[in-house]
């Protein structure tokens, strides 16, 4: 899990090596923070860190960033570039580099200089969805081959959407129904574009991109399938679609947080996804990131300090106040009602500060009478 340096503690363990400013390693991967390395760290100007989380997988800490963006950068000019003739070569090539981040947990060096500009966050969409997906296939004992074969269709899972209309697309309020239908198209259009110009695409793979909107309750599109007509490298990559879309700010709605999200699929089994694919993608994601200010249901407000990956949705809190830790396994009658944000924060430590100004002068009030 990535995390700010303003929240580690002596005793977690770094899951990435941390590298300086002229790309000399600072500390390796699998060491323990202590006191000084963690000063360090504050010293070097280093802002953020992957930590052990507890959880097997950790989709947070799948990817360095300069590998997420060279990707990103690829896919994009296959798809607008060559998007007539698409080469799977290609694509399979990046789903390989993505395996091999992913399995190795290597930093793969690419030019530093190379960062993703604001019109690359179209694509960062499908390379999140291959990352989050091939995790699964991993924990599922998917086999070299069928990696590639999952990983090609989740990359090109959207494919079709280039040929829907931008304005339906981003459209920032409600679609109507002929937009919509339109927009449930696009599974079709992916599917026919690689069929129609693309002979060594693998029929996996371009199942993914037709039945990746398919529900396993028969209510999915474009095909209606239901159960177990529903390939799993389709239902893999339709799960970590809506995980990925839904826990994403978008122009006609702001993101869910992980929490709910987390909730959301857990109930969905065999439902919305096959339950083997579920129980597999909980424990690819963490509900709460360690540093998230929390209210909980006695009133008091903490901040997740540790996981329980026994139970992820029962972290332990550290109360802002007291400093006093609380295990959420431990004490059952409290749960958390919900994320706080900073500007909630400053705003209750101002009227937690009027009220103590309130109370301080009905005293003085009370000893004058």
């Amino acid at each position: 899990m990535r995390i700010s340096t303003k929240f580690i503690e002596t005793g977690m363990r770094l899951t990435r090596p941390i590298y300086g400013r002229n790309g000399e390693t600072l500390l390796n991967r699998g060491t323990t923070l202590t006191t000084q390395y963690i000063m360090s760290l504050r010293r070097h100007g280093i802002l953020t860190v992957n930590i052990d989380s507890g959880f097997e997988e950790d989709f947070s800490d799948a990817l360095e960033d300069i590998v997420r963006c060279s990707v990103m950068k690829k896919v994009q000019h296959e798809i607008m570039v060559n998007r007539n003739r698409i080469s799977i070569k290609n694509i399979t090539n990046q789903v390989e580099m993505l395996i091999d981040e992913i399995i190795s947990g290597k930093k793969i060096i690419g030019n530093l200089t190379e960062i993703c500009s604001a019109d690359m966050y179209t694509y960062a969409h499908s390379v999140d969805v291959c990352t989050l997906s091939l995790m699964l296939g991993i924990r599922l004992n998917y086999k070299k081959d069928k990696l590639l074969q999952l990983g090609t269709g989740c990359l090109l899972h959207d494919l079709g959407k280039t040929k829907v209309l931008p304005e339906i697309l981003n459209k920032p309020g409600v679609l109507d129904s002929a937009e919509f239908s339109e927009i449930k198209k696009h599974p079709l259009y992916g599917y026919k574009m690689l069929l129609d110009n693309n002979e060594d695409i693998d029929p996996e793979s371009a199942n993914i991109v037709l039945d990746h909107h398919e529900k396993y309750d028969g209510s999915g599109y474009p095909r209606g399938l239901k159960g177990q007509e529903i390939a799993e490298m389709s239902v893999i990559c339709a799960v970590a679609d809506v995980y990925n879309a839904i826990t994403t700010d978008r122009i006609y709605r702001r993101a869910m947080p992980p929490h709910e999200v987390y909730e959301m699929i857990m109930a969905s089994g065999n439902m919305m996804f096959e339950q083997r694919v579920v129980e597999a993608f909980l424990k690819c994601i963490v509900p709460y990131n360690i540093g998230s200010i929390v209210r909980l249901s006695n009133g008091f407000v903490g901040r997740v300090c540790r996981l329980n990956p026994s139970l992820p949705l029962r972290p332990i809190i550290r109360l802002l106040d007291s400093r006093e830790e609380i295990n959420l396994v431990q004490e059952k009658s409290i749960v958390i009602n919900g994320l706080l944000q900073h500007e909630d924060i400053i705003k209750e430590e101002i009227d937690r500060a009027l009220e103590k100004v309130g109370s301080f002068k009905f005293r003085q009030d009370f000893t004058a009478i």
